[in-house]
């Protein structure tokens, strides 16, 4: 017995489920060596660059690898159509998609982060020379601490200037800092607040804080200096304006949707409630003929069926036996006769599996009752079933 499921009783919800990963470099075909790309002059040809090879990766020609990224993610002309990978600031990417004349390329096959690498769960750490790198979120990455460049610092009369990564320039007041524990009292576009100066560096002319300075003062907007780009959907890491190194340890999530189908099906009072013996009921077939089908791309063959033409199925409306006579068996009198009923018609089965098929008739689906459901004739039952694909 079957029924069709309308397409109102079926619904269908996404969630995106995420897997730790955690890789390091290495020779084994589980590992990725981060690569070097500098800018050369010359055509895109084996002689026209150094290559890099290992045992684990082909050779690979840096100056192609490093004019293919820059054409791709560096184009920075804000158009949304052609821009791959995400922006904090669409406005402003030229500011957040820099590229220095050498880059460190770290590219994650597909396979370990299946969709996208999951924003904000990339920690990079460089064993060579301990610097941790992690990602904003909005497809930039960081150092573990907060960089500006530092323009002006007049400790005699407290006049501090820093210069975001946007080349936008902040002039304020510095009150106090505490050299041993980098507290400072720092004053900007009117407000004072005390942060944490992790590093100070006068002859670089860099300023690096324990947390961003837009968090302190967000009125003021002041973006962070970057170290490079993530593209999540890409699996790709670029960093920039860095030391060189090799060793490396990477921890992400990668990010997978999983679909949820929800099917609602319903028993009416009556419905799939036949005894399954041929002699509870009754098939009319007036014949059959066959039917020419044309073919379904990727689902099936042209070809011919055989149909068979029924007229109606109905059940028994009357059973005698031979254990009490006196009794008809309509099926008015089904407590009486349920328990001398020959053929099973007057028992209400009970409902332990749901099969599912689709439109040629294939089963793609079963549900399983973990206990059994009594289908009695005048009571409607409703079930529903879900399944992640």
């Amino acid at each position: 017995m079957l029924k069709t499921i309308q397409k109102s009783n079926v619904s269908r919800r996404s969630f995106k489920v995420f897997k730790d990963f955690s890789l390091t470099n290495g020779d084994n075909a589980e590992n990725i060596n981060i690569i070097s790309a500098s800018f050369q002059s010359g055509l895109f040809d084996s002689g026209s660059s150094t290559s890099i090879s290992s045992s684990n990766q082909p050779q690979i020609f840096t100056h192609p690898l490093y004019e293919s990224i820059k054409s791709k993610y560096y184009i920075n002309d804000g158009n949304p159509i052609t821009l791959f990978g995400k922006t904090a600031n669409l406005g402003n990417i030229k500011a957040e998609r820099t590229i220095a004349s050498t880059i460190y390329v770290l590219s994650i096959p597909q396979a370990k982060y299946g969709e996208e690498i999951k924003p904000g769960s990339v920690t990079l750490v460089d064993n060579t020379n301990g610097v941790t790198y992690t990602d904003t979120s909005e497809g930039s990455m960081r150092s573990g601490n907060s960089n500006y460049v530092l323009l002006l610092l007049n400790f005699e009369s407290g006049e501090i200037q820093i210069q975001d990564r946007d080349g936008d320039i902040f002039i304020g007041t510095i009150q106090y800092f505490d050299a041993e524990t980098g507290l400072a009292s720092i004053t900007l576009g009117g407000n004072t607040e005390v942060i944490s100066i992790v590093k100070l560096n006068i002859e670089d002319g860099t300023i690096e804080t324990s947390t961003p300075l837009d968090a302190s003062f967000p009125l003021l907007e002041v973006d962070e200096t970057t170290k490079g780009n993530i593209f999540y959907s890409d699996g790709l890491i670029v960093l920039s304006n860095i030391t060189s190194f090799h060793e490396y340890s990477l921890t992400y999530k990668s990010t997978k949707t999983i679909y949820e189908t929800e099917i609602f099906v319903n028993a009416k009072a009556g419905e799939f409630n036949y005894s399954q013996n041929p002699s509870a009921v009754e098939v009319q077939i007036s014949g059959s003929y066959d039917f020419e089908t044309t073919s379904i791309f990727n689902d099936e063959p042209a070809g011919s069926k055989k149909i068979t033409v029924i007229d109606d199925i109905k059940r028994i409306p009357a059973i005698s036996g031979s254990y009490t006579p006196s009794i008809s068996g309509s099926w008015d009198d089904y407590y009486t006769s349920a328990s001398i009923d020959p053929t099973g018609s007057y028992l209400a089965p009970f409902i332990t599996t749901i099969g599912l098929y689709d439109k040629t008739g294939d089963m793609v689906a079963v549900a399983k009752l973990p206990t059994p459901i009594k289908n009695l004739p005048d009571y409607d039952v409703n079930f529903i079933i879900r399944l992640d694909t």
